[in-house]
């Protein structure tokens, strides 16, 4: 049977393909442990071995596969050309790999090169044009690489051309796809330049409010706030109107809505808001205010006005005033809470 296997030159080569990624995969494991010890002193050396580990497998396992290849005499005159084109293939895939992973590697390191006092809506600008960015030269580097692939067949060269020329219900289709696609490429370059949405910024979609935790060429991942994940084209933020709380800030304000008899004293709630202000880090110390919005013929509307860094502290922010008030009122104005006046007339007999 293992006579059978060299005789048969395809197998033979496949054999040889597999052997030579495996011993490829010994020499890197030995090769990358000797690097470990090393490089121990050379700036990012970890990531350097963790983002090209596997181009460098792929390089070595190619040479040895070359080597190997040339040392055999195959039977058939057709295994040389089937050698030349597999190491052909594999070397485009390797510069595919190689591109895919350095685009990666810068995109670490410009993210581990911003300042550490730079702030976090300038970080999350930056972190999304890479993400898209790099998702866009990913998607140039495969469809090349597969274009070379394709190219280096004669019998596939025809193949675009007959694509293209042809007519019918399939052309239409693929028209109108090749459209959308591009649409949304489109759509994912103008979010990179123009920016009406990051990573981490609250936006409200379709009546659900979450935070932007992914965004790649063709969707949107936004996270809810009782962690559902809402997918959305991502056209859909260039051609529709939608709200983004952290457009330029994640400093936001927040209200609290509080109905009270017109007895209140309105001077000490809002001494009573302050110290519940200056009592917890939720509160960013640049707004804060008592108001009375409205009023009619059973209470008044006082509205207390708090800000905060982001919306998760606003949120419980406005949730521990709306406590601490009604805490504050029930303990030293109980007299003011919301009640109804009758007047009764009584008859002297």
């Amino acid at each position: 049977m293992m006579t059978d296997f060299l005789a048969n030159d395809k197998l033979l080569i496949l054999g040889l393909l597999i052997f030579s990624f495996l011993i490829g995969f010994i020499l890197i494991k030995g090769i990358s442990k000797i690097y470990t010890f090393i490089a121990k002193k050379i700036p990012l050396h970890n990531e350097i071995k963790k983002y090209f580990y596997f181009p460098s497998w792929f390089l070595i396992s190619i040479l040895i596969f070359s080597i190997a290849s040339s040392a055999i005499n195959f039977k058939l005159e057709s295994s040389d050309y089937i050698i030349t084109k597999t190491i052909q293939i594999l070397y485009v895939l390797f510069f595919g790999i190689l591109s895919i992973r350095t685009i990666s590697f810068l995109e670490y390191i410009l993210n581990e090169k911003q300042p550490k006092d730079i702030a976090d809506f300038h970080k999350r600008q930056l972190n999304t044009q890479l993400k898209i960015i790099k998702s866009i030269t990913t998607a140039i580097i495969s469809v090349i690489c597969m274009a070379l692939i394709f190219l280096s067949f004669s019998s596939l060269k025809s193949l675009g051309s007959t694509i293209l020329t042809s007519a019918g219900i399939i052309g239409i289709i693929a028209g109108f796809a090749a459209q959308k696609t591009l649409n949304l490429l489109f759509a994912g370059i103008q979010i990179a330049i123009s920016q009406p949405i990051k990573i981490g910024d609250v936006l409200i979609v379709e009546g659900e409010w979450g935070t932007v935790e992914e965004i790649t060429l063709t969707y949107v991942v936004l996270k809810i706030w009782d962690l559902r994940r809402l997918v959305i084209p991502i056209n859909y933020f260039v051609e529709k109107s939608f709200q983004n709380w952290t457009k330029t800030s994640t400093q936001l304000l927040g209200t609290v809505y509080i109905y009270l008899d017109y007895s209140i004293d309105i001077e000490k709630l809002r001494k009573a808001l302050n110290d519940i202000l200056n009592s917890t880090p939720l509160w960013d110390k640049f707004a804060s205010g008592i108001q009375v919005t409205d009023a009619n013929d059973k209470t008044m509307q006082v509205r207390a006005l708090v800000s905060a860094k982001n919306s998760s502290d606003l949120w419980n922010l406005r949730c521990l005033v709306r406590e601490k008030l009604i805490e504050y009122i029930k303990n030293e104005a109980p007299q003011s809470l919301p009640k109804i006046r009758n007047i009764v007339y009584l008859e002297e007999k």
